[in-house]
C-alpha cells in the first residue's frame, strides 16, 4: 500500500510518500479501513516536529495520521458492528511506546468502538475532518462542561477546526455562544450560529462579556486570565492547550514547563473562585455516532477549507502550522 513514513522528527520535508508497504492487519476487535480520505489535526504537526516528544515515547518510523473515512475492507473475528462494504469514519490514538500506524495511508485498522458509520450526507471528505475535532468540542463541552440549554458558552480560535464544530454543537444544546475570532471569519461564525463576536486582535472579552458558564480555551495561557474574569463565581475553563516548549522537547523541560503552566492556572482559576481543567479528547464511536446524528439533522456541517492529494500533505502541514486554517484541511487518499 501506499504511504506518507515518517524516519525522524522534524519539519514537513521529512514527510516521505512511500509504496509497497506491508497493508496493517485486524486483530480480533479491529476493522481493517480502505481510506478515501484523513484530514490535518494540530496534533499531527506537533508530534511530527517532536513538541510532544516528552510526553509520548514513539518509535520511529511512524505513519501519522489521526482521522480517517473509508470503506471497510475486513473486520476481526468479535467485530459485530461492522461489515466489509460498510462506509465508516473514526480516528485512531497512539499507545506510548508503540511503532504508530496512523492514517495517512491507503489502509488503517482501528478498533472497532472508536467507529461510526459515515454520515450519508457527507463525503468521505467532508467526514474525515469529524472524529477528532468534533469529538474534542463534545467531550469538552458536555463531559467537562455541562453545558445545557441557556449556558453562557465563551469559545476562542472559534474558526478553527475544533472551535467550528464547538460552535455548532453549543447552539443544538441550545447555548448562548460567544466566540472570538478575526474579523475576516466573523461571517462564516454568524452563519454557524455564533450569537456575539470578538474580534480578538481589536477587542479584549473581558470589556464586552461577563457571567459565562464555558470558557473553551484552543489558544494557550496566553487568554487564561481574562478568559477567567469573564466567568461567573463557579463556571469552568476548559482548556485543549497542554502548554509546550516550541520546537523538539527534552522530557525535563517538557514536564517542567507543563506542570508550570497548569498550575499557574489552577491557581489563577481558584483565586477567582472558578473551575480549571485540560482535556484529551478520547475516541469514543458511540459519542461520534450522536455528533453524526446531529450532521443527519443539519444541526452541524464540517467545514473543509481546502482539499490536498495525498502528494502534497508537507504542503497541508505547511499551512496547518501557519494557525489561520478555516476549519479543516482535508488530504484525499483514494477515489
Amino acid at each position: 500500500m501506499k504511504a506518507v513514513i515518517c524516519e525522524q522528527y522534524g519539519g514537513p520535508e521529512v514527510l516521505q510518500l512511500a509504496d509497497g508497504i506491508p497493508v496493517p492487519q485486524p486483530g480480533p476487535n479491529g476493522v481493517l479501513i480502505r481510506a478515501r480520505a484523513t484530514s490535518i489535526n494540530p496534533v499531527d504537526w506537533k508530534l511530527r516536529a517532536g513538541w510532544l516528544s516528552g510526553l509520548w515515547k514513539l518509535r520511529f518510523p511512524m505513519i501519522w495520521g489521526c482521522d480517517v473515512s473509508g470503506v471497510v475492507e475486513e473486520v476481526g473475528g468479535s467485530v459485530t458492528l461492522f461489515k466489509p462494504g460498510d462506509e465508516v469514519c473514526g480516528f485512531k490514538h497512539g499507545k506510548v511506546g508503540e511503532t504508530y500506524r496512523g492514517t495517512y495511508a491507503e489502509f488503517a485498522v482501528l478498533p472497532e468502538n472508536t467507529l461510526a458509520r459515515k454520515p450519508a450526507r457527507l463525503s468521505h471528505e467532508q467526514a474525515a475532518a469529524v472524529p477528532l475535532a468534533a469529538l474534542t468540542a463534545w467531550q469538552a463541552l458536555l463531559g467537562h462542561g455541562r453545558i445545557k440549554p441557556g449556558s453562557k458558552v465563551l469559545i476562542h480560535a472559534a474558526a478553527g477546526g475544533v472551535g467550528t464544530f464547538a460552535v455548532q454543537i453549543a447552539k443544538s444544546f441550545g447555548a448562548y455562544v460567544a466566540a472570538t475570532a478575526s474579523a475576516r471569519n466573523h461571517e462564516l461564525l454568524r452563519q454557524l450560529g455564533a450569537d456575539q463576536l470578538i474580534d480578538y486582535m481589536r477587542e479584549k472579552i473581558e470589556d464586552k462579556l461577563s457571567g459565562y458558564d464555558v470558557v473553551l480555551d484552543g489558544v494557550g495561557e496566553s487568554v487564561w486570565s481574562s478568559s477567567l474574569r469573564v466567568l461567573r463565581p463557579g463556571g469552568k475553563l476548559v482548556t485543549l492547550a497542554i502548554p509546550i516548549p516550541h520546537g523538539p522537547a527534552g522530557s525535563g523541560k517538557f514536564f517542567s514547563t507543563a506542570i508550570a503552566g497548569v498550575i499557574s492556572g489552577v491557581g489563577r482559576a481558584l483565586l477567582h473562585g472558578r473551575g480549571f481543567m485540560m482535556t484529551q479528547v478520547k475516541p469514543r464511536g458511540g459519542e461520534l455516532e450522536k455528533i453524526i446524528a446531529l450532521i443527519e439533522a443539519g444541526k452541524v456541517t464540517p467545514i473543509v477549507e481546502k482539499v490536498y492529494p495525498l502528494e502534497e500533505i508537507a504542503e497541508a502541514h505547511r499551512v496547518s502550522e501557519q494557525g489561520h486554517v478555516r476549519g479543516k484541511l482535508v488530504i484525499t487518499i483514494s477515489a
